[in-house]
């Protein structure tokens, strides 16, 4: 389950996953009386288009995003509010410098492909503590040119003063060793009260990249994880990036049109899993439910083995969302059998609020979020109508 919406665009990826956004006028349908309301949005299945150099660019990375080990195996609590985030080659310096500050962040602006994935320790809802102090980690693994170049992009000048951001000087950086790791450049970064580890390893052509609260022994787990993932990847020279498919299955073309264009990509249940609400609760909800592949476009569609898996789904989010937001107002929409749409402030005292919505249709579930109520109810209608289509 996602609570942050996404908004596919028609070209480059530049995808942070979580939970979908879609965008029309609510319009009334006054002739439906067994079908469900619509309003402006598509009812059609479509077909994601061809995919152009920065779409396969991106792709390549969440190809990559496939060898990161779960955080919370490296910290049992770092299995919520997961982040997956790929861009186009040009992106890439820009995403790091965000991470890892402006010095990090230019010695990574030559990589081919790059992906950065994150999760924290805060249960969120509307009855989390906002004061609580949240611990979160992200990670990155950038592809480069040559072993020589990813050896030459990790040296000891990743330890020089990076750049004022937001008009704040930046912190010292205080050397530090990853067991195990002589050749990793390492050192801690204060904040007032937070301290975060950075650490950065030259890996074959692989620059491996963690920021967060993580001891020592901690960044090694990681380490050791992410080169045994990578042993095992291929990658796809640039030239033929354009040969990944966007929606390979289908599964992305079954989700409403998105906001802007006709966009959509599909990802395997491994990478699109790890930008889930609950990351270690979802892993187990896609196992048990047999979900390979999830497709994201206006609304999020996900693709169990078989209808059975398809509900186990929608009642493992649900139990989520109603433990989450526990004074949700939970409705049924009208022409969407199965369907269930909760209503809830995001925080207590919240100024507004969003909208939810989840349906089964054979082996597929459709989900939809949305900050007016009608909107995302005349969605998951267009969802629903789109699936039953393709029984």
């Amino acid at each position: 389950m996602r609570h942050a919406r996404l908004t596919v665009i028609a070209t480059a990826l530049l995808l942070a996953g979580c939970s979908t956004t879609v965008a029309g006028t609510p319009v009334a349908d006054p002739s439906a009386a067994s079908k469900p309301e619509t309003g402006s949005y598509s009812t059609e299945a479509r077909t994601i288009g061809a995919t152009s150099q920065e779409d396969g660019e991106a792709l390549e990375g969440y190809r990559m995003a496939e060898t990161v080990p779960y955080l919370y195996e490296v910290d049992p609590a770092l299995r919520f509010n997961g982040k997956v985030r790929a861009g186009s080659r040009s992106s890439i310096g820009g995403i790091a410098k965000e991470i890892f500050g402006s010095v990090p962040g230019e010695a990574l602006a030559a990589a081919e492909a790059g992906v950065t994935v994150g999760a924290d320790d805060t249960k969120t809802g509307a009855t989390s503590d906002a004061q609580r102090k949240s611990r979160g980690v992200v990670v990155g693994v950038y592809r480069m040119a040559s072993p020589a170049a990813a050896t030459s992009a990790v040296g000891p000048g990743l330890r020089g003063l990076d750049a004022p951001l937001f008009g704040q000087a930046p912190p010292p950086k205080v050397t530090t060793r990853i067991p195990g790791y002589d050749g990793a450049v390492a050192y801690t970064m204060t904040r007032q009260t937070s301290t975060a580890t950075v650490a950065l390893l030259a890996y074959k052509q692989f620059v491996i990249g963690v920021y967060g609260d993580l001891s020592g022994e901690q960044v090694k787990t990681y380490f050791d994880k992410q080169t045994k993932g990578l042993d095992g990847f291929t990658p796809t020279p640039l030239d033929k990036v354009t040969t990944l498919k966007l929606d390979p299955d289908g599964v992305a073309g079954m989700t409403v049109s998105p906001a802007k264009g006709n966009g959509g990509y599909s990802l395997p249940a491994r990478v699109a899993v790890l930008r889930q609400t609950d990351v270690q609760r979802s892993v187990k909800t896609f196992a048990d439910a047999g979900v390979d592949v999830v497709g994201s476009g206006g609304s999020t569609t996900y693709r169990a083995k078989d209808a059975q898996g398809a509900q186990h789904v929608v009642d493992e989010f649900l139990a989520e969302n109603k433990a989450a937001f526990p004074k949700a107002q939970s409705e049924s929409i009208k022409g969407v059998p199965g369907s269930t749409c909760l209503t809830y402030a995001a925080y207590e005292g919240a100024p507004s609020t969003d909208t939810w919505c989840i349906v089964a249709v054979g082996r597929f579930v459709a989900e939809v979020s949305a900050d007016q109520r009608v909107q995302a109810a005349q969605a998951v209608g267009a969802a629903y109508v789109i699936l039953k289509s393709r029984q």
